[in-house]
């Protein structure tokens, strides 16, 4: 273990990558810093052959089979020139320094960022709960991929009326008696057999996220999600434990189980959308330059990602952007509260800084001096006895400033707080940003926000990135408002200076799938039931966050694909961006665009706003409609009022009225056809 730990002290002194001018590091920070954890915790990380999956990028695709080769490398996900490979821990430095090598990255810090909200985004209107239109558009013949943690497999929600799973294919793990082993479960039988995936299974992570999530965008149970009727494919990550207690997932995981999503969909050929209610807060660190490539890479016509904004839009949660305005110097300070993992600040400038740590733990006084000056792709550990403070430089900003970064790490099972005041001194204005952390106040002339809490890959341009709408809230919350965007929504802009979110949905106590074991038993759930036989019940639950809000953007996005398979990235976020309700001035870094329409979006998919000035984009307030044979009944409708009935390239077939609540469509042939009740609203209907 020693000598291990030697080597990789030894390799990273020895590794000059880069030089200090230079814009960017050939090693990514968070593999820097993994390189200098004390070896028990590397091979927590690493595979039974001391192997770190990481993601790697080489000049030419034709050279990556070569590298692997050369280097013992073993290839988990093939993107050509970019890949996750795992590489043994003795040949990361020759790796490294091989002209052919581009980068090598590994991020950590990745973790989990309907009823009501069915109304709130229109969709009621495009799917079977609400009107004659979901006949036309419940996301058939579409995939749904959900990256996640924590499925049931057998829940309801997942199961079609002939009793076959709704999942087609799911990524998992099965326990071995060493590392976990990877399975594919690819029929209903195994999948339903199976009933959760690996980490609810053997308690590694007792969570339903990955159940909530799937069951929003794509349940077809008591609570509906929006694509009831799409094809469900799960990739299920493992969380390895890198401490006693502290879970970590990476960049190179996110990337393998988004990459296998996509590859059933190629197999297929079925359009898919993805949903990634998952991410990490990178304020402005560009870390994560190979996976946002990557990204773009997998997405294109009929391949659309979906993420989490984030849950980190409230300052109380310990994620917070600080600018300096003018001021070149400041004390700022700052509390670890509760420190039981890492607790990071990244600084911004154009210039080098001078830092002078004054931290205290108790009656106990540490000063910690980082000049920003001196950091090179070296990881500096100061030992302040029950925690370290950590510094390096990470690549610069797009802008060409030079970007740091300092942690402070518990060595043991921490849980104790650190009162610190940063004493910054520059000569140029400089930016913060606080990663679990708390900036308790500013001096005069600063500023304190929560922007740069955008998580990746949300922030990535190609992802559709959603921030939390609050639709409706918990009896008490005085918090959180109705009708305007969640305290928690996490805020853009992105560390290049883009807007995110695109767009906002309901997140606020969505009722979708649950899943039910001993780990769980605190969950507050809307409802449960037993099965037979089982030590667990299935149950609804009603949950929080982006996590939620995202999905009701992906089911929305499946149904679109349905009247267009081959839509882009570029095409959602122009139609988001036309079709949503905003709530705020545009463009802004709190709600995007606004709410999602769906069937505002549907219409300007087929061309209906365009080819019919006079339709409605909204459905009719307090109408429900309901066809029977040739009859279109519109409950709530007054007799008498004015109906037009279009085709939908614009033509009008017919003009009627309402007539003992029903509207006559005898001698229409099978078809969709628009129907403009009076001034209220419009619908369409699919007869």
């Amino acid at each position: 273990m020693k000598q291990l730990k030697y080597w990789i002290l030894t390799a990273l002194l020895l590794l000059a990558v880069t030089d200090l001018t230079a814009q960017s590091f050939k090693l990514s920070a968070g593999l820097r810093e993994m390189l200098t954890e004390d070896a028990t915790v590397l091979r927590r990380v690493a595979d039974s052959q001391s192997r770190i999956s990481l993601i790697m990028k080489v000049k030419e695709a034709q050279q990556m089979a070569q590298v692997c080769a050369d280097y013992g490398m073993e290839m988990v996900t093939d993107l050509g020139h970019i890949a996750v490979v795992a590489v043994p821990v003795d040949q990361i430095e020759k790796a490294a320094s091989d002209p052919r090598v581009v980068r090598m990255e590994k991020e950590g810090g990745f973790h989990y960022c309907i009823d009501k909200a069915r109304e709130t985004v229109n969709v009621n209107p495009v799917t079977n709960g609400q009107s004659p239109l979901s006949q036309a558009y419940t996301g058939s013949g579409i995939l749904v991929g959900v990256l996640d943690c924590g499925f049931q497999y057998n829940h309801p929600t997942f199961i079609d009326a002939n009793g076959k799973s709704r999942i087609l294919k799911s990524w998992d793990k099965e326990k071995t008696d060493g590392e976990p082993k990877d399975i594919v479960l690819t029929t209903s039988d195994e999948i339903l057999a199976h009933e959760c995936s690996y980490g609810s299974r053997y308690g590694k992570d007792p969570s339903n996220h990955g159940s909530h999530v799937a069951g929003i965008a794509a349940g077809s149970g008591r609570y509906k999600g929006m694509a009831p009727e799409s094809g469900i494919v799960l990739s299920d990550f493992n969380v390895p434990m890198v401490k006693e207690g502290s879970s970590q997932l990476y960049s190179d995981g996110v990337l393998t189980g988004m990459s296998n999503l996509f590859s059933y969909a190629t197999e297929v050929q079925k359009p898919m959308v993805v949903n990634a209610s998952l991410g990490n807060n990178m304020g402005f660190s560009t870390e994560t330059k190979l996976m946002q490539e990557a990204f773009a890479q997998l997405t294109g016509p009929g391949r659309i990602i979906v993420a989490a904004q984030g849950n980190e839009g409230d300052e109380k949660e310990g994620c917070c952007y600080l600018s300096s305005g003018t001021n070149t110097q400041g004390d700022v300070n700052m509390k670890c509260g509760d420190l039981k993992i890492s607790s990071d600040i990244y600084w911004r400038s154009a210039a080098s800084l001078s830092v002078v740590f004054d931290i205290k733990k108790g009656n106990d006084t540490k000063t910690v001096t980082i000049n920003s000056s001196e950091l090179t792709n070296e990881v500096k550990v100061s030992d302040q006895g029950d925690y370290v403070v950590k510094s390096l430089r990470l690549d610069d900003a797009p802008d060409g400033k030079q970007v740091w970064k300092v942690s402070f790490v518990p060595k043991n099972e921490g849980g104790f707080d650190l009162n610190i005041v940063a004493k910054v001194t520059g000569s140029q204005p400089f930016e913060a940003y606080t990663k679990f952390l708390n900036l308790i106040n500013a001096p005069q002339g600063f500023t304190l926000s929560t922007a740069y809490t955008c998580c990746v890959p949300a922030a990535f341009p190609n992802v559709i990135a959603v921030g939390n709408f609050c639709n409706r809230n918990f009896p008490n919350d005085v918090q959180d408002k109705v009708g305007v965007m969640n305290t928690s929504s996490s805020w853009g802009p992105t560390w290049d200076g883009r807007n995110k979110p695109d767009v906002s949905a309901p997140g606020s106590i969505l009722s979708a799938g649950n899943w039910y074991c001993p780990e769980n038993e605190e969950e507050k759930t809307k409802e449960t039931y037993d099965i037979p036989g089982k030590e667990y019940k299935e149950t609804w639950v009603g949950q929080n966050g982006s996590s939620q809000a995202s999905p009701t953007v992906a089911g929305i996005v499946a149904l679109w694909l349905q009247a267009k398979p081959d839509l882009t990235p570029d095409d959602v976020l122009g139609i988001i961006r036309e079709t949503s309700k905003a709530i705020e001035t545009i463009p802004n870094n709190h709600s995007g665009a606004g709410i999602i329409n769906a069937y505002a979006g549907l219409c300007k998919i087929l061309g209906l706003p365009t080819a019919i000035p006079a339709l409605s984009k909204n459905q009719p307030e307090g109408v429900t409609f309901r066809l029977a044979g040739d009859v279109l009944y519109a409950d709530g409708a007054e007799d008498g009022c004015p109906v037009t009935v279009y085709s939908l390239s614009g033509a009008v077939l017919q003009k009627t009225t309402v007539q003992q609540g029903s509207i006559s469509l005898h001698g229409f042939q099978k078809g969709v056809y628009a129907i403009q009740l009076g001034t209220q609203g419009s619908t369409l209907v699919r007869k």
